[in-house]
């Protein structure tokens, strides 16, 4: 039920190419597990509202539980200024989140699209207010593909070469879970439907951790490994009751979260329909 203790694991070749083992048979409590997860958050980064770390850690957990949910609410990090710990919230991510591959650098549709054909790899992509504008050429389809895949039995035709030489048309899944970060990005309103925003703030006072990988590797990588061994026995079967208001789309990007926080237990569920409440009314202001 304590933190992960923090040790030097990044010594050994590179950090991210070893696999956490944990004992299968040990209990993990899903309430305490994520109390724990967003404390960790906590240290290391500055966000606008509380409720920030809430959707951090929930959508983490949700990652290694996709396959078991219809929908997976795509991630926006953003921030007012830059400088604000949008990258580094992609690198706790990375260690927290399942089977999570960087694709910030990712320009070929085809390649995002064989990345989570096998299983919903969790895609993590920086700096969008540039790689996902939509003024650059092919951006629309990788953004055709984002949208697909927010949604279980989301795919894309595409060709596949077969043995002896010639091609075949195959379909592949695109369903996987997606976090942007970028300053303000400029994306199409039926990209923004599907997301839910957390917003930083710049570290002015100095609270934040530095995240200093080659000593915190191991503690976040644990956490992450914990994450799934926990997410392995979790009942997200009950799909909770939401608020008023919280139907359509805005019940396909917050409910996945609530099953999490349900099976979780403690306050989670409570908070996570009062941010899904509050999305509504801020998106009823924003229109108005």
């Amino acid at each position: 039920g304590s933190d992960a203790s923090e040790g030097s694991g990044g010594s050994e070749g590179h950090p991210l190419h070893r696999r956490i083992e944990l004992p299968e048979d040990v209990f993990e409590d899903g309430n305490e597990l994520l109390t724990e997860v967003r404390r960790w958050l906590e240290r290391h980064v500055i966000v606008m509202q509380p409720g920030d770390l809430d959707v951090l850690t929930l959508w983490a957990a949700h990652t290694h539980l996709s396959e078991r949910l219809y929908s997976t609410p795509r991630l926006q990090v953003d921030s007012a200024v830059p400088g604000s710990g949008k990258t580094t919230v992609l690198e706790h991510l990375e260690r927290l989140t399942f089977r999570a591959v960087n694709a910030a650098s990712l320009s070929s549709p085809a390649l995002l699209t064989r990345l989570v054909a096998e299983e919903p790899r969790t895609l993590l992509l920086d700096e969008v207010d540039r790689t996902l504008d939509p003024k650059k050429e092919g951006v629309g389809e990788l953004l055709a593909i984002l949208n697909s895949g927010y949604k279980l039995g989301g795919s894309r035709p595409t060709l596949l070469p077969v043995k002896g030489g010639g091609w075949e048309a195959a379909e592949l899944s695109t369903f996987s879970p997606v976090a942007m970060a970028g300053n303000q990005p400029n994306l199409p309103d039926d990209t923004r439907t599907r997301i839910i925003r957390v917003l930083l703030l710049p570290d002015w006072e100095g609270r934040a951790e530095e995240s200093d990988w080659e000593s915190k590797e191991t503690a976040a990588s644990t956490l992450g490994a914990r994450l799934a061994r926990w997410a392995r026995h979790a009942d997200v079967t009950h799909r909770p009751e939401m608020p008023p208001g919280v139907t359509s789309r805005f019940r396909e990007k917050w409910q996945p979260l609530a099953r999490v926080a349900h099976a979780a237990g403690g306050r989670w569920l409570t908070d996570v329909l009062e941010l899904a409440a509050n999305d509504v009314e801020q998106v009823r202001l924003d229109r108005e």
